[in-house]
């Protein structure tokens, strides 16, 4: 891993611990909250690809649970939000608009997934506590869908997006250009 790419791991986990730490509505039901993080995962995911797109969710979501005081919830939170960043990336990435729909619906689901599987036995909420949360974790997933949107329009701005994660394609020349002067 070089420098560069630890560069845009930090940046992408603050600003998917930002977006998350920024607006925290509580659910009262289980005592954890609702937020609009997706968006930068998904953006992160589509733009970066599957393994910066688990480790900015993941780790991004697990630190604004800590920050925030939620520390129970942040070892759940790593896998529901890694998960949901490493399948956007894995199915998304570098492909057409239905995969982008696709990775961000199956990701989305399978965050749902694990935060009711883990409510119910880990957490000890039961099914009918576990299943209160689910609407707000669906809402928290939708919002994901203005990642695509975002994704989208800066890589149409900006068509170079995905270098930044990777390495740099432009070939050299073995001759420099030589510039003809006449009269």
């Amino acid at each position: 891993m070089n420098v560069k790419r630890i560069a845009l791991l930090a940046v992408c986990i603050a600003i998917v611990a930002v977006l998350i730490a920024s607006v925290p509505v509580p659910i009262a039901a289980t005592g954890g909250f609702t937020h609009p993080g997706a968006i930068a995962e998904v953006f992160i995911a589509l733009a970066f690809g599957p393994i910066v797109g688990a480790i900015a969710a993941g780790l991004g979501g697990a630190i604004a649970d800590l920050s925030l005081g939620y520390g129970s919830f942040a070892p759940l939170t790593l896998v529901a939000h890694g998960l949901l960043g490493y399948l956007v990336g894995q199915i998304g990435w570098k492909k057409a608009l239905p995969n982008m729909a696709v990775g961000w619906i199956v990701g989305g689901l399978a965050l749902v997934g694990v935060y009711f599987l883990g409510g119910a036995t880990l957490y000890g909420f039961g099914f009918a506590g576990a299943a209160a949360e689910i609407p707000f974790n669906l809402f928290q997933v939708g919002l994901g869908v203005l990642g695509i949107a975002l994704y989208r329009l800066v890589k149409a701005a900006y068509p170079q997006l995905e270098q930044l994660s990777g390495e740099v394609a432009f070939a050299e020349r073995d001759e420099p250009q030589k510039v003809k002067h006449g009269i």
